[in-house]
């Protein structure tokens, strides 16, 4: 069974919701696997995505700082021995490389792991939003699944399956802000990939998430890539709407299809976000 730990700093009360085309949707119920994009992917939508905050980079610095002021002192020490050798020379030569591309290494392996962390995105939201749809419909047409963090883990956990899936809620921060403290960086004991900048908070994002294993024998060589990890459509799905800007033969496409793939019709619901309004004016007609 796959192992699933859920943060909390996730409210499981609040629905979840992915606004998607209709041929994800097909995916999803075909495949019976949620798809998990490599931070790496959002390079040019957020190229901060994986970061953190600019207080907490220098937090993590100063981590570094009493080894690396240890390296130097060593190095001044063995420099100004009077007894050097060839061999002592070319290892003097070494450590001093060593010291100098430090911060470059650090950088990178920095930059690999968080930029190789997968994420599957999620918005938490009572209702419906008109932003989500019109960012992620297909001029239009796209559906929006609704679940709960509950039906989300029963999916994944349907599955036998070597893989750890967190679940966390994105905390939203200006990440040039000299007055955060770097313990208001830390989102369930994790920086990256639960730190947006307050520039996408609409998104109200809870994300699902798992973390590459790199370490120093695979840092120079590790490759960011996607992860496709095995949850049970029919236990994830609660209900699919149609989005409301989409019409005839949109409707009837979404509504075959998920009776194809046996969701119930009763959870398959037409949006009515755009519908009432003229209700309203009817109160006016009963004074």
């Amino acid at each position: 069974m796959a192992d699933v730990k859920v943060g909390s700093s996730v409210n499981t009360d609040i629905p979840l919701w992915r606004y998607m085309s209709l041929d994800k949707l097909v995916n999803l119920l075909e495949s019976d696997s949620l798809f998990f994009t490599a931070l790496e992917t959002y390079q040019h939508t957020d190229p901060f995505e994986g970061y953190i905050p600019r207080v907490a980079f220098e937090a993590y610095a100063k981590v570094f700082e009493p080894e690396i002021k240890d390296l130097h002192a060593s190095y001044e020490e063995f420099k100004n021995r009077p007894d050097q050798n060839p061999e002592q020379l070319a290892l003097l030569s070494k450590m001093k490389d060593g010291i100098d591309g430090l911060g470059e290494k650090t950088k990178k392996t920095f930059k690999t792991m968080c930029k190789g962390i997968t994420v599957n995105c999620w918005h938490a939201n009572e209702c419906e939003s008109e932003a989500m749809w019109k960012l992620y419909s297909d001029n239009g047409k796209g559906i929006a699944v609704k679940t709960s963090v509950s039906s989300i883990v029963k999916s994944i956990q349907h599955f036998q399956q070597d893989i750890l899936v967190q679940i966390g809620a994105v905390k939203y921060l200006d990440f040039h802000d000299i007055n955060l403290d770097p313990k208001d960086c830390d989102t369930d004991g994790h920086l990256s990939p639960l730190l947006k900048r307050s520039s996408f908070s609409h998104e109200n994002e809870v994300r699902l998430f798992t973390v590459p294993k790199i370490n120093s024998d695979n840092v120079d060589t590790f490759k960011s890539k996607p992860e496709f990890v095995k949850a049970m459509a029919l236990e994830l799905i609660e209900e699919v709407y149609i989005s409301p800007f989409a019409g005839e033969p949109f409707i009837s496409s979404v509504k075959a299809i998920c009776n194809k793939y046996s969701i119930p019709h009763e959870t398959v619901r037409e949006s009515d976000l755009l519908e009432g309004h003229e209700e309203l004016l009817d109160i006016v007609s009963k004074w």
